[in-house]
């Protein structure tokens, strides 16, 4: 009686449990969802936040595509953003001044006043957080994410060059 023909080995597959234990991914979620959680407090859908401090901390992009290019954010997405921020008189689009096809954003006082509160309030946040831990830790901590940081960003560049873009 001839035997079985033998299947290749494959390894054991990894549990999704067992693949995130080893992720970096179930922290950056767990740290998004603790901020997400407190800048709720503001009445602001998250993006739109995100775009707000964005405008505030840096004035200089002001046209809705680099806008979505500097928050990640798909164009569209952005669109609905600015008609939010519009809505609730924190920014405004304007006609560019050069080209009659773009536009411009500039936030309102309104909107920099909310900016500046919601900014020094996540800096209070994240302050009162970190006096839990150690400064020799701190320090650490953060040499890591620099390292890790810059490896992801190569990574992300080899792939832009390799895909022509």
């Amino acid at each position: 009686m001839k035997a079985p023909p033998s299947r290749p080995r494959h390894p054991p597959r990894q549990t999704a449990e067992a693949l995130l234990a080893a992720s970096m991914l179930p922290l950056w979620r767990r740290i998004g969802h603790e901020f997400a959680a407190h800048m709720h407090r503001w009445d602001l859908p998250p993006n739109a936040l995100h775009t707000l401090l964005h405008l505030h901390l840096h004035p200089g992009t002001s046209e809705p595509a680099e806008l979505a290019e500097a928050v990640c954010l798909p164009r569209q997405t952005v669109t609905f953003i600015l008609d939010t921020l519009e809505r609730r008189r924190l920014a405004t689009r304007r006609p560019h001044p050069s080209d009659r096809r773009r536009k411009t954003v500039a936030v309102t006082a309104k909107g920099h006043a909310l900016a500046a509160r919601m900014f020094a309030d996540l800096l209070q946040f994240e302050a009162t957080a970190l006096k839990t831990v150690a400064v020799r830790d701190i320090r650490a901590v953060k040499t890591f994410l620099n390292q890790y940081a810059d490896a992801l960003a190569a990574q992300n560049l080899e792939g832009f060059q390799a895909s022509g873009s």
